[in-house]
């Protein structure tokens, strides 16, 4: 493989979950891996990817932890992404597939905006919903019947540290 493919920055959506555990209160386990993979975005490894919906979520924390993660998220100046009609549809389908419960859409919102901008990755410490290996396998089956071939990888940020 050419030299200048394997150096090619992965790009990443940044999930809110993500962004919660830079705060203080958070684990060290679980923070200084995030810590760690926020330095590689800034070092040029990853190219941040986040959307209004995850802008939408820090804002509904407390003020102060919302505070603390948009100082975080502005530091990085990840590219900003908007829902499309496109992605609301394959939200939709995360839905009606059962993939992720009607009362969590904003988790089917953020891996449907991820998929149809192309991207490669999606970093959450949302087990529950998101980063775990039969949900990838759950959202890249509706992917590939909606038309979107890539394979989205859905993982911590301790799992794509590099």
């Amino acid at each position: 493989m050419p030299r200048e493919l394997a150096a090619r920055p992965l790009k990443v959506y940044v999930e809110t979950s993500a962004w919660g555990m830079t705060l203080p209160s958070q684990p060290r386990a679980l923070r200084e891996p995030t810590k760690q993979f926020l330095a590689q975005c800034r070092s040029g490894i990853f190219v941040p990817y986040v959307s209004t919906v995850v802008l939408q979520e820090i804002l509904h924390a407390d003020a102060s932890d919302a505070k603390r993660m948009l100082a975080e998220l502005d530091r990085l100046n990840p590219v900003e992404l908007e829902p499309s009609p496109e992605s609301e549809r394959l939200a939709d389908e995360y839905i009606r597939a059962g993939v992720i419960p009607a009362k969590k859409r904003d988790d089917a919102r953020h891996v449907a905006i991820a998929t149809t901008a192309g991207l490669e990755r999606v970093v959450s410490w949302n087990h529950r919903h998101l980063a775990n290996e039969r949900k990838r396998e759950l959202f890249n089956a509706v992917n590939r019947l909606m038309g979107h071939e890539q394979v989205l990888l859905i993982l911590t940020p301790f799992e794509v540290l590099r």
